[in-house]
């Protein structure tokens, strides 16, 4: 499997240009983008950290000359100066305004699916049109009754809006992922 690392990126850095689809990764901080990334790819090129908030930049990869991943600095939990959180959603916004990313994969906590950081990202998203699937991480976390909740609150929450099911630690959803991934990225692609 190819996997490059192609740079970190803060808001006045341009993006580099390729041909392949885009798709951002997003979610607060310790939800497991990161882990995530690595799941989807078979690989350990995202680092994921017990601490919050260690991604800092836009970190680009270039996955088997398929796809473009952006693993975007996570917010809302992170222990980190107001400041700091500024410059992050700016930069968020900046490479997501700028259409340089087609596809956006929001990846929220399976145990806490309407939390209002996650609701008002989502809202953000579709304002922008930015086609997004919500991954519902940690999901080996729930029991059976506890996904039924959560699905049933996050279909709730996240209106019209496609769900998948996702564990880093387990391997659940990887496959499912990845097709919703080929089947987003080949109808924008021919």
């Amino acid at each position: 499997m190819g996997i490059v690392f192609l740079g970190s990126f803060l808001p006045n850095y341009d993006l580099p240009s390729y041909d392949e689809p885009r798709i951002a990764f997003l979610g607060r901080s310790n939800v497991g983008k990161s882990s995530v990334i690595n799941l989807l790819t078979g690989s350990r090129i995202a680092r994921v950290s017990k601490l919050p908030g260690r991604t800092q930049t836009l970190n680009l990869f270039l996955v088997e000359q398929r796809w473009i991943l952006g693993d975007f600095p996570g917010y809302g939990f992170a222990k980190v100066s107001k400041k700091q959180r500024r410059e992050w959603e700016e930069l968020m916004e900046t490479f997501l305004k700028a259409e340089y990313f087609q596809f956006a994969v929001q990846i929220v906590d399976a145990r806490h699916p309407g939390m209002e950081t996650d609701i008002r990202l989502h809202t953000w998203l579709k304002k922008q049109r930015l086609p997004h699937l919500i991954v519902m991480n940690k999901a080996d976390k729930l029991n059976q009754k506890e996904r039924v909740e959560a699905e049933r609150q996050a279909h709730k929450t996240f209106v019209d809006q496609p769900l998948l099911f996702v564990s880093s630690s387990t391997g659940e959803g990887k496959r499912e992922l990845e097709q919703t991934l080929r089947k987003l990225t080949r109808e924008s692609h021919g």
